[in-house]
């Protein structure tokens, strides 16, 4: 786990908010704090699919892809006040943990692996924190280091500018 500062904040924001960065990444829960709160729970319902008809498609995945809630946080935190503070859990789709996996040079199963980003907004602060979780016990940290390598090289190829403490 590394903790991550985001200097040029107006970029990273437009480059989260407003481009398809992030997209494929899933969305486990997103807290703005503006003239409410808002607390979003990124797991889908799949009760609320009930109906659907025959050529519609139940989302498999327990999350909501970010492209889909994205436009409602951006919906949320636009405007000319600065959000009071924010909390976006995102976690990586099967595609990254793949590539991670790879990198680590790991036999882990991906299904048995989850690597999160938290990004959080508060007193003016913009910080990301890496994590990962396994299903299994190992003592192994070759993903989260893999992972923790991995971010910081993503946001740069992307020209998000960071500091890692």
């Amino acid at each position: 786990m590394i903790l991550i500062k985001i200097p040029e904040q107006k970029i990273f924001m437009s480059k989260l908010l407003t481009s398809e960065l992030f997209d494929l990444y899933f969305l486990e829960s997103a807290s703005i704090d503006t003239y409410n709160s808002f607390s979003i729970d990124g797991r889908i319902h799949r009760e609320f699919f009930k109906d659907l008809s025959s050529t519609e498609k139940v989302p498999s995945e327990e999350f909501s892809r970010w492209s889909r809630i994205r436009p409602i946080c951006l919906d949320l935190i636009k405007g000319r006040q600065t959000p009071l503070s924010f909390k976006f859990v995102l976690i990586a789709d099967d595609e990254t943990k793949e590539k991670i996996l790879r990198a680590a040079d790991t036999d882990i199963s991906p299904d048995l692996i989850s690597l999160g980003l938290n990004i959080r907004f508060a007193k003016g602060q913009m910080l990301i924190t890496t994590g990962t979780s396994m299903k299994i016990f190992s003592t192994d940290k070759s993903t989260e280091k893999a992972w923790d390598k991995y971010i910081p090289s993503f946001l740069e190829s992307n020209s998000i500018k960071n500091d890692i403490d």
